[in-house]
Formats: C-alpha cells, sequence, structure tokens
C-alpha cells in the first residue's frame, strides 16, 4: 500500500485524501463498506485525531475505488486528486502525484476517455446510458475514434448522444491556457434545454507538444438523475484564438484557406515583418506577442480590463497580379480583476468588425513569508513556528505582464482561519495605510507589480492559535493615477483610480516559545 505523509501544517486543510499509482484507496468508516473484491487496510491515524484509519484497496486485477472495483486493468494515466482549502496558482491544482502532494498542471495528469456512444451523431438509445453510474475522478481527455473532441455548445436533442437527456455547455470554451474555468452544463428534455438542474464542471485548455495540437480536458460530477450523460463531438473550427498571457495565437483552418484561393503561409499582422507561423494539423497558428506596440497591437484599457487588438493579413495564391489581401481581426481581453466583467467598453482604431475576439486569463497574485528583511529567502509553504513578537516580512507580488500597473495593499488582516472573512479579525493595514505604525510598516506599496510590509504580532486575543495573514489588492494604472498611498494619521491624502482584486492569504503561522 501507498502511504502518503502529509505535513503537519496542511493537515486542517485536508478533507479528503486518495491515493494514487497502481492502487486507488478511499478511506472508510468499517470494513463494511469495502466492494467484495476490495482489501480492507486498517491503519493507525498518524494525525491529532485518535483511533484507527479503515480504507478500502482492490484486489490485484481490478482497478477502482474500493468501493467499486471493476475487472479491468487501471489507466496508465490514472490520477487522483485531493480536495482541500489550499490555493495553488492560476491553471494548477492541489493533486496527489507519486509519493507526495502539490500544485500541479491537470494537463500533465488526466485520464483519455474513448466512447464513441457519446457522439452527437448518436441517435440510438440501445443500450441506454447514464453519467450518474460512472465515478468520475479527475480530469478527461474525450476522444471520438482516434481524434480530440469536445463538449458541444449548442442544445442537444433528446435521445441523442446514448441517453434520454444530452448535457451541453451553456458557455463557449475557454481560450486561455494558463487557467482552469468553470461552465455550467444544461440537458436537453422534451421542449426544453434545461430541463433538469444544471451542473458545473471544470475545464482547462491545454496543449499537446508532440503534434502541436490543442485540446480540452473536463472535471466532471455526476448528474442529479438518469438517464443524463455528457455528448461530444469534433469541432473544426475555420479560426480559432488562443489569448495566452505571453502571446496570442491565432489559428486558421488550411483546408478552408486553400478552397477559398488564399495562401495559408502568407499571412503578417499589421507590421508586414510579423509573420510566425507553425502548422498544426489542419490548422496554420499565427503568434504574436502580448506587448504594445509589437507588430503594431493596438493597446486599450479601463479601470476593469485591458485588450490588444491586431489584424492578420492572408494573400491569395494567386501572386501573378495585384489582388488586396483579406483581413481577419482579432483581439484578447485580460481584466485587471480576479472576479469582474467588463462593464466599459474599450475600443480600437484597428478594423474589427467580422473579427474574433477571445478573454485571457485573470491576474494572478501570490503572497510570500520571507525569512529577513533582505526578503531574499521565503519560508516554505505549509505551517512556520516563529517566537512570539517576531516581525513577520509579507511579499505580495501580480503576474501582470504590463508593467505600467502596480499592486496596492487595500487592506490587510490577521485571522485565525484560512477564511479572511471568519472573526475575529485583526486590522493590519486599512485603506492602503498602517493601523498601527508601531506594529505595521509599509516599505513598498503602489510602485510596481510587488509590495511589501512588515507586522509585528503578538498573541492575539491572548490565545496561541494560528494566525493567517490576508491582503485585499488592486491593480492601479500609474500612468493616469498616483498610484502610491500617502499616508498620514492613517488616513490617504491622494486616492487612485484603482480596484480591488481577490484577497491573497498565507499562514499558518504558529507562535513558539
Amino acid at each position: 500500500m501507498l502511504i502518503m505523509e502529509v505535513p503537519e501544517g496542511l493537515l486542517l486543510l485536508l478533507f479528503l485524501h486518495f491515493f494514487t499509482g497502481d492502487i486507488s484507496a478511499t478511506l472508510v468508516t468499517s470494513c463494511g463498506a469495502c466492494h467484495n473484491e476490495a482489501t480492507c487496510l486498517e491503519t493507525q491515524r498518524g494525525d491529532s485525531f485518535s483511533g484507527k484509519s479503515f480504507s478500502c484497496v482492490c484486489r490485484s486485477g481490478y482497478s477502482g475505488d474500493g468501493l467499486n472495483c471493476y475487472d479491468e486493468p487501471p489507466s496508465s494515466q490514472s490520477v487522483q486528486f485531493v480536495f482541500e482549502e489550499t490555493a495553488c496558482p492560476p491553471g494548477m491544482e492541489y493533486i496527489a502525484v507519486g509519493a507526495g502532494a502539490a500544485c500541479a498542471d491537470p494537463c500533465h495528469y488526466f485520464k483519455n476517455l474513448y466512447q464513441d456512444w457519446r457522439s452527437t451523431n448518436n441517435t440510438s438509445t440501445e443500450p441506454l446510458y447514464c453519467d450518474q453510474t460512472f465515478i468520475w475522478k479527475g480530469y478527461y481527455r474525450l476522444f471520438l475514434g482516434f481524434k480530440s473532441a469536445q463538449i458541444p455548445e449548442r442544445c442537444i436533442p433528446s435521445y441523442r448522444c446514448g441517453t434520454h437527456a444530452p448535457m451541453w455547455l451553456t458557455e463557449p470554451h475557454p481560450t486561455q491556457p494558463d487557467e482552469i474555468v468553470t461552465r455550467t452544463l444544461c440537458n436537453s428534455w422534451g421542449d426544453s434545454c434545461c430541463y433538469h438542474p444544471s451542473h458545473t464542471i471544470k475545464i482547462k485548455l491545454c496543449h499537446e507538444v508532440h503534434n502541436s495540437e490543442n485540446f480540452y480536458i473536463y472535471k466532471f460530477v455526476k448528474p442529479s438523475a438518469c438517464n443524463l450523460a455528457f455528448c461530444t463531438e469534433i469541432k473544426q473550427s475555420l479560426i480559432q484564438i488562443v489569448c495566452g498571457k505571453k502571446k496570442i495565437q491565432i489559428g486558421l483552418n488550411l483546408n478552408h484557406l486553400k478552397s477559398s484561393g488564399l495562401d495559408p503561409l502568407s499571412g503578417h499582422m499589421a507590421a508586414s515583418n510579423c509573420s510566425k507561423f507553425k502548422e498544426r494539423g489542419d490548422n496554420v497558428w499565427y503568434e504574436v506577442e502580448t506587448q504594445e506596440g509589437v507588430c503594431g497591437n493596438m493597446f486599450m484599457a479601463n479601470h476593469t480590463h485591458i485588450m490588444y487588438s491586431n489584424n492578420l493579413f492572408i494573400y491569395s495564391a494567386n501572386n501573378a497580379s495585384f489582388i488586396p489581401p483579406e483581413r481577419f481581426p482579432f483581439s484578447c481581453v485580460y481584466p485587471l480583476l480576479t472576479d469582474a466583467s467588463m462593464n466599459v467598453a474599450v475600443k480600437s482604431s484597428l478594423q474589427q468588425e467580422n473579427g474574433i475576439s477571445g478573454f485571457g486569463g485573470k491576474p494572478g497574485a501570490s503572497m510570500f513569508l520571507f525569512k529577513n528583511s533582505s526578503y531574499s529567502e521565503t519560508y516554505p509553504a505549509g505551517q512556520v513556528t516563529l517566537p512570539v513578537g517576531s516581525p513577520l516580512y509579507v511579499g505580495v507580488s501580480v503576474e501582470e505582464m504590463n508593467a505600467n500597473f502596480a499592486v496596492v495593499l487595500e487592506n490587510c488582516v490577521a485571522t485565525h482561519s484560512l477564511n479572511p472573512a471568519d472573526p475575529p479579525r485583526y486590522p493590519l493595514i486599512q485603506n492602503k495605510c498602517p493601523v498601527d505604525r508601531r506594529n505595521v510598516s509599509v516599505l513598498q506599496n503602489g510602485s510596481s507589480l510587488q509590495a511589501r510590509f512588515i507586522a509585528l504580532l503578538f498573541l492575539l486575543d491572548d490565545e496561541n492559535q494560528k494566525v493567517y495573514l490576508h491582503c485585499e489588492l488592486s491593480l492601479c494604472d500609474r500612468r493616469s493615477s498616483n498610484c502610491v498611498p500617502v499616508c498620514q494619521n492613517r488616513r490617504i491624502r491622494s486616492v487612485s483610480s484603482s480596484v480591488p482584486t481577490k484577497p491573497v492569504s498565507i499562514g499558518p503561522i504558529v507562535w513558539g516559545k
């Protein structure tokens, strides 16, 4: 049996733990819950709880979670996920890998699902399938035949995809490869495109290096009823866009361009010397860096979003005479907030009619506890034990490609919980300024994409409990605002037009003797 040791600081963060590799185990309260083809293992718990624990493991030659065992070999890409509260960087999840667990990219840990009966072209319900009977674990890549497939983004009629009520996506797939998005699955039954309660799943855009192919992976959940099953289809897009943090990619279908009398490899951006491309399968992909002015990129911004736009020009295959090139406008919008919608339109002077637009990922923020005032070395993730009264050297950074923006510490608090809203809350910084200058010193704020402060903390409420630090952040455009707060008597004299983002947190911190 594969035993996973969890650092002490993570004990209170884990809700459910699975094992990985060729053996998958499920924690149970008694051996009576195990499948007939499973072995019940009894172990002495090593955490802060007392007593013994039991787990179910499928016997050799069977696969499953121990509660259900199947006479089939496990997938070579089998992976189980750990559900917890530890925040991972954008595009990652806390995953059990090998003998440990860490934040990892699920694009490297998924299962391939070959089930042709899920096709939108399948009108047979013999046999009849229901996804409630499946045991979903982790992420899956979909195939029809040997071609990569995806869930349709339109209402699918009843009695298709091998089921009664086919499930489909109500929102587009992600175009940003650096984040995991949540999408809603509806189901069709009778005259309704969303008859039963809807479900939410996680989706990520991945890239396969060896054949230069983009594909999606899905983290499915059990439907609320039977018979419901999600559909798949092979979607051939004539034009695609991927809004990455470092580059924008525009994909055009090779056969469509050739049938239209165009030369797929003749393209360039608004700047004619920018013609970088790669052929991947049935598409040719042109790319441009996400920087203002590069290859003619236009940059626009408001208080919540920034946008890069350009045009791709493709020339006729007949180069014997003068024929104006075809224009393919495109744009990518990136939020400055972690949970905001576009509330002010941004426009570009480049032609955008009939163009393609995409949305990029939200800015990722990180918070670290450093070991000394040089801010050169951080403590590892997990619990940190320090002497009472030790200064806490805190650093915050935001992953934003545009250096014209600066991160601003709006409010920072200390709590005994991972949830920044849980009482009691002990304010350290309010309205961008220290609450008590004797205990808090702000070293850097509003001048770059990094912020730093020092906090001197003692026992809160005279109790030696774990301490977590949380900060609310905002991004401020230094070209249009004075982003550096000026604090005097705990009041701010100049207010920038910055906008709040999702809080970041560190901890737990434990006071030693």
